[in-house]
């Protein structure tokens, strides 16, 4: 079976750590981390591999896939923010 999903963080991904420094705001971006999924704002139609990377098997597409057997094989883990704080903190 084939999930929707990116495997890498596209070049205009908001959870890169080369994102726009303060492109979507504190509060918008909290509010996206506190979702239990993302699509990709770039193809609705694929999970998001940034906000996967970042919030790992507290992302419900993560843990699906975790429990289908299914191995997303995400890449591009270096470029995005190693935690949600630092990436709150690049969009404030």
């Amino acid at each position: 079976m084939k999930l929707p999903y990116r495997k890498k963080p596209c070049p205009d991904c908001p959870f890169r750590k080369d994102s726009l420094e303060g492109w979507l705001g504190e509060t918008r971006m909290q509010e996206i981390l506190s979702s239990a999924s993302f699509v990709c704002h770039k193809r609705t139609d694929l999970q998001c591999a940034g906000h996967m990377i970042l919030k790992g098997e507290s992302n419900e597409f993560v843990e699906l896939a975790k429990q289908m057997g299914i191995n997303l094989e995400l890449t591009g883990r270096e470029l995005v923010f190693d935690d949600p704080q630092g990436c709150i903190a690049h969009h404030a």
